[in-house]
């Protein structure tokens, strides 16, 4: 199935594409702060074994981004199947409501604050940070009949090729559409990172609070928020119309 309304199409296109800026924003934020990938659990795992073999307590760091991305898709398969029997709230919704309130929490993170030479500003960054990722990896996985993940290129990237030598060989305009949408995904992500690092590292923050050498925020979380507000709104306007946001647009249900 796809989304046959061009209006409706446009917007879900919209949220396509903001969905892996998001990712892009994330993985970059995440990177910065903490030296973690939040989505690329691999990384971190060579990361585990490389510091414990070298007898760096630096291990601990890696080892719990992956013991609670592990946890945490247990409890999100969870609740999504509670959400799910229960039909009475959208998932879609529910899922983007608690991806903003991550992001605010994330503002109120004070950096530097060390007990017994463990830092907890990076061990709470990364406990929000993977459940922010596990969210956002476990609630948008299809648009217009094909499946893409927001937050890992591999896949992404790997879809892109194949489908760009599949099309060259049957000119399929289908293949190339799917081709299209592959290739924005991954454009969307590298801008993601781009306006990231452009916020982080060559821009000052705005509107800044500090409290005893504390900084509390990032200018690239006021700008995540407004990106999950816009894609909450249109698909909030989109079911208040009754227009579908089954799995066959956008989630996986």
């Amino acid at each position: 199935m796809s989304v046959n309304n061009k209006k409706s199409y446009i917007k879900y296109l919209f949220i396509f594409i903001n969905l892996a800026i998001i990712g892009g924003l994330t993985e970059a934020l995440s990177y910065f702060n903490d030296g973690l990938f939040t989505y690329m659990q691999t990384g971190n795992l060579v990361s585990t074994l490389y510091y414990a073999f070298n007898t760096n307590m630096s291990f601990i760091y890696p080892l719990i981004s992956m013991t609670l991305f592990i946890l945490f898709i247990l409890i999100i398969l969870f609740i999504r199947k509670k959400i799910s029997m229960k039909n009475k709230i959208n998932y879609s919704i529910f899922s983007l409501i608690c991806l903003i309130v991550l992001s605010i929490i994330y503002l109120f993170i004070p950096r530097g604050v060390l007990v017994e030479n463990f830092d907890i500003s990076r061990l709470t960054s990364i406990f929000i940070n993977t459940l922010f990722g596990v969210i956002l990896l476990h609630s948008f996985t299809y648009f217009n009949d094909i499946i893409f993940v927001p937050t890992m290129m591999t896949n992404n990237i790997r879809m892109t090729t194949s489908l760009f030598f599949e099309y060259n060989i049957k000119k399929d305009k289908v293949v190339l559409k799917k081709f299209i949408l592959y290739l924005l995904v991954v454009f969307a992500f590298i801008i993601g990172v781009a306006i990231s690092f452009a916020f982080l590292v060559f821009k000052d923050n705005l509107f800044s609070i500090s409290f005893n050498n504390f900084e509390f925020n990032q200018n690239i979380i006021y700008l995540l928020v407004i990106f999950l507000l816009s894609i909450n709104i249109i698909l909030y306007r989109n079911i208040k119309d009754n227009i579908s946001t089954d799995g066959k647009y956008l989630i996986n249900e």
